[in-house]
């Protein structure tokens, strides 16, 4: 019966919350019977609290699963349930986050399953996804997202200029959501080796709030993700080049250097291995930057 079907998918999702034992779910089949449940074009109501049920195990059990292990028919059929379930308005915050992580975990895994998520027309999904009223969807979300670049389709859709604004307001959003600011920084400098998104970048109203924003933001990692956004598009050169100037990054990074070269100073701010890790790779840019720029 349909109430026992949904119990049963219940049952293992309640199962597959529990790490250890997601690999052997996977290989007793768990994932496979998932997959193939089919209830037609049109579901009633019963059915589909059981695909729901059977989308947040697809969910649970890919949220750590290294992709490799899977088999190409499973990484493929996943996608598509996967992205059900985040458009699926009746799905709880944590179905959402949970599908958005494996999403996350599957599209960075190759472009064999890039190309799927785009096939199921993914990308304007996990986009809606990025302004969930839950913040930790809304990061998951918007990290999915930065996992699908260089793809094509996903540099296209960042080109466009009222997308790109988007992830520019995401990126200047620091204080509220550090995480998902963190995602959007890092998304900007995966993509900005690529000469037009580059261009469409410095022609954003606010590229120059972006940089000098984040630059004196005092956050290390988005100190070093700018960083690197300005490094790229300094060797770009052109329009390019001179937007970045405009900024007073040249200025800045001589400025920073000088303040945090001498290892004494930098030793009475109490840093942990993690942040003294941060701040020589931005050393290291801030070095790279005057040294492009003069």
């Amino acid at each position: 019966s349909d109430s026992t079907q949904e119990k049963l998918f219940e049952g293992m999702g309640r199962m597959a919350s529990e790490q250890s034992v997601r690999g052997i779910m996977i290989q007793q089949g768990c994932l496979t019977t998932c997959l193939q449940l089919d209830k037609g074009e049109k579901p009633n109501e019963a059915e589909q609290k059981i695909l729901r049920q059977a989308r947040s195990c697809i969910a649970k059990l890919l949220v750590t699963t290294n992709p490799s292990i899977l088999t190409v028919s499973q990484r493929s059929g996943s996608i598509g349930p996967l992205l059900k379930l985040v458009k699926d308005n009746d799905a709880t915050d944590l179905m959402h986050f949970e599908a958005l992580l494996s999403l996350t975990n599957l599209a960075g895994f190759s472009d064999e399953t890039k190309n799927r998520v785009v096939a199921q027309k993914g990308i304007p999904t996990l986009s809606y996804a990025m302004f969930s009223e839950h913040e930790m969807v809304r990061q998951a979300a918007t990290e999915a997202l930065l996992n699908m670049i260089p793809h094509p389709t996903m540099m296209e859709y960042l080109k466009k200029e009222d997308n790109l604004k988007v992830w520019v307001a995401f990126a200047l959003d620091y204080e509220a959501n550090f995480a998902c600011a963190r995602a959007a920084v890092g998304c900007l400098a995966m993509a900005v080796p690529d000469p037009e998104f580059a261009d469409a970048l410095v022609a954003c109203p606010k590229f120059g709030e972006l940089v000098r924003t984040l630059l004196e933001c005092g956050q290390l990692e988005l100190m070093h993700r700018v960083f690197a956004v300005v490094a790229s598009l300094i060797e770009h050169g052109g329009k390019c080049r001179e937007a970045v100037i405009s900024t007073g990054t040249g200025s800045f990074c001589k400025a920073y250097l000088e303040s945090y070269h001498d290892e004494r100073k930098v030793k009475e701010f109490n840093f942990t291995p993690a942040e003294r890790g941060s701040l020589a790779a931005t050393l290291s840019l801030a070095k790279e930057i005057v040294k492009l720029l003069s």
